[in-house]
């Protein structure tokens, strides 16, 4: 599930649209009262049920922050106030408001889609803080990068160029705003400091999408439930990472993809105008006492994005699909012909999708017309720049436990039967075994008998034999016998 990450802190703009600017009171008063209750009597349908986030300036189009203003309230559900009686030193400033509205407001009837409704452009540098400031305006960056942004983005995020978040640099922004960009003047800081060097992106609607580098698309995921583990009346607020892993054990992830600070009012961090000495995903959130200027840090709560592995446990990736090539229009990875062709081996609501080359390597450039874990992938040769053609991809899904169990099964029943099969086969290679020996005594059994029936018949033969010429030599001896006893007859009758 492709899932927009919102901040509320000034180091993104979340996505939806700004009202117009409100002034309907001024510090004459009690004050300056710019309350939702009061606007929205006075401005009818002009402003949403639930904004999303709230800004402040001046109407002559200064920060809150640097007017030194005590402000009572500054949030999404009252709206703006500024009592004068709080100030230690003049009056309230005069202030004008605008809110943060959902997509929803800004397009009704639109087709606003949750699992995709966009993606980043990538980051932009085009200014450093070597002169007045780092301006780092929507126009100057269009006339540097034509066509690299969108007519109307939604959302604008702001980072130092080492990765830091606005907040934890300190400075006082003069404007953070999809419609207009970013912009830190250098004049406008506290204590002499200057502006960190910025970059910037933009969050565009879908329609602008179709086509762009989508490496840009956001990490999915889930936000994780507040937690508010310490409050500032020692030494600041600190809600690191390693406490409160040790406090809410199996609630954060391991790496968290983002993170959000709000005040336990519901106030974004920028509207405090404190000093955020940690504000990033490794190490947590911390506001120390000792280093804000005026008064003390306020009570904060946090939450954390994390991967889709760790919203939905027990969750598990397909194998990789590739069943086109990029020869013909492009390629082609749609989710209902991988489940055509690969009956089983996807869930029927994959809760994200994951690309690459067929390689092994990430998206590399080419223009992307679709992803998404709903429709699958499609790379369009006729889209690609200066005559390129698509790469040849691989995609697969990441699909819920249930899915995962059933799968699960399945393979343990497949691996059972092949070990069946190899059993049988091996009971069969040992009756072979078995009857060969078998054969093999049974042939040696016969040639022994054979050979003793050899040597009784030989035996007997010579036995006979022995029998035959002793009564050939009998014969003689009787046929010499009767010769000699006719010879003597003979002689006597001659004398």
């Amino acid at each position: 599930m492709c899932v927009l990450v919102c901040f509320r802190d000034a180091s993104v703009a979340v996505p939806g649209c700004w009202t117009g600017w409100f002034d309907r009171d001024d510090p004459s008063g009690t004050g300056d009262w710019e309350t939702l209750a009061d606007l929205r009597r006075q401005y009818p349908g002009r402003i949403c049920d639930r904004p999303l986030a709230i800004e402040a300036l001046t109407t002559a189009g200064a920060s809150v922050a640097s007017t030194g203003n005590v402000i009572s309230v500054y949030n999404t559900v009252s709206g703006f106030v500024c009592e004068n009686s709080k100030q230690s030193v003049g009056y309230c400033s005069d202030y004008k408001v605008r809110f943060m509205c959902p997509v929803e407001f800004c397009y009704p009837g639109g087709t606003h889609q949750l699992l995709s409704p966009g993606c980043w452009t990538g980051w932009f540098d085009r200014d450093d803080p070597s002169g007045t400031g780092d301006w780092e305006t929507l126009a100057d960056l269009r006339r540097q990068y034509p066509g690299r942004i969108c007519d109307r983005p939604l959302a604008i995020e702001a980072l130092t160029t080492a990765g830091a978040s606005v907040a934890s640099t300190g400075n006082v922004i003069s404007v953070i705003s999809p419609v207009t960009g970013f912009v830190c003047v250098n004049t406008e800081q506290l204590l002499g400091k200057v502006c960190a060097d910025y970059r910037v992106r933009f969050y565009c609607p879908a329609i602008f999408c179709k086509g762009q580098r989508t490496h840009q698309l956001l990490s999915p995921g889930c936000w994780t439930g507040w937690f508010d583990r310490d409050d500032p009346s020692g030494t600041g607020d600190w809600e690191t990472l390693a406490d409160l892993r040790r406090q809410y054990p199996g609630r954060i992830c391991d790496r968290p993809l983002a993170i959000e600070a709000l005040t336990t009012a519901g106030a974004s961090v920028a509207s405090t105008g404190n000093v955020i000495s940690v504000y990033d995903t490794v190490s947590g959130f911390v506001c120390e006492n000792s280093k804000q200027s005026v008064g003390y840090c306020s009570d904060y709560k946090v939450r954390f994005m994390c991967p889709v592995e760790f919203c939905y446990p027990g969750g598990c990736w397909t194998d990789w699909f590739n069943r086109d090539l990029p020869s013909g229009t492009g390629d082609w990875e749609l989710l209902a012909n991988i489940k055509q062709l690969f009956v089983g081996k996807v869930c029927d609501v994959p809760l994200q999708i994951e690309v690459q080359t067929a390689a092994g390597s990430g998206l590399i450039g080419n223009l992307i017309s679709s992803i998404s874990p709903v429709t699958g992938f499609v790379c369009v040769n006729t889209e690609q720049l200066l005559g390129k053609v698509c790469v040849d991809y691989r995609v697969r899904f990441y699909c819920p436990a249930l899915f995962c169990k059933e799968r699960t099964d399945r393979v343990r029943e497949r691996e059972s039967e092949k070990e069946r099969k190899k059993e049988r086969k091996r009971e069969r290679e040992r009756g072979g075994v078995e009857k060969g020996k078998q054969r093999k005594r049974e042939r040696k059994a016969r040639e022994r008998g054979e050979c003793e029936q050899e040597k009784r018949e030989k035996r007997e033969r010579g036995t006979k034999d022995r029998g035959k010429w002793r009564e050939r030599g009998r014969e003689r001896k009787r046929r010499k016998s009767e010769r000699k006893e006719k010879g003597g007859l003979k002689r006597e009758k001659g004398r």
